[in-house]
């Protein structure tokens, strides 16, 4: 029997970027194609803060190009909801920038523009890896990001050896969103023990990537 860790309070999160009414959201240990993975559930938020089942977040092998509050160009504003479900990886990616992070090798000078050529770094290629278990995995949005931050502790528990939270208050442990702020920056969260953080970050840093796979 699978255990469930539920959100069960309304969360007020610091960087006022996260949806309000946050209610019965829950991450459980499941077996998908005879792998066990961290699936993150949305199915206590409103419809209207939730992606129905089937919604494509990836276009051409990287997460929907999108900015915190609106689509670039004629894409989707993908931040402005939860999948209804979604998967964590199993371990990190370590020191890419954002760029390697979405498997992608130019593309910041037109934030409206998807991105003109692809490499084989970061979400890109972890499905490659025995840890990725062949599947398609991208870069998580901003809102994606701070759901993993506020359950931390499960993934931890069921990724024991790949926990997301810094060890100690003095380190920063930052993960990149596939949410831009603009030509130059991204949005990050530092998981650093006691003192967690959501800002941007120039894309040039590097730094970290938990990829997420559309279940």
């Amino acid at each position: 029997m699978s255990l469930k860790y539920y959100i069960i309070l309304p969360v007020v999160w610091v960087c006022l970027c996260f949806p309000s009414g946050a209610f019965g959201q829950y991450i459980q240990k499941e077996t998908v194609n005879a792998k066990e993975y961290a699936v993150i559930y949305s199915e206590g938020l409103a419809g209207s803060a939730q992606w129905t089942p089937g919604f494509r977040m990836m276009r051409n092998g990287a997460t929907i190009r999108h900015q915190v509050s609106h689509g670039n160009g004629g894409n989707p504003i993908v931040n402005d909801r939860i999948p209804m479900r979604f998967i964590v990886a199993p371990t990190d990616v370590a020191g890419v920038i954002w760029m390697q992070a979405e498997g992608a090798s130019d593309g910041n000078g037109n934030l409206d523009a998807d991105f003109g050529s692809t490499a084989a770094t970061g979400c890109r290629s972890y499905g490659s890896t025995s840890n990725g278990g062949g599947r398609t995995w991208r870069v998580p949005t901003q809102r994606e990001l701070q759901l993993m931050w506020l359950f931390r502790k499960p993934v931890e528990i069921i990724y024991p050896a790949a926990k997301m939270e810094s060890e100690n208050a003095s380190t920063s442990k930052t993960y990149w969103a596939a949410t831009e702020k603009d030509d130059n920056n991204a949005w990050f969260f530092d998981f650093k023990l006691g003192t967690p953080h959501c800002s941007w970050q120039p894309k040039t840093t590097a730094g970290y990537v938990r990829c997420v796979s559309d279940y």
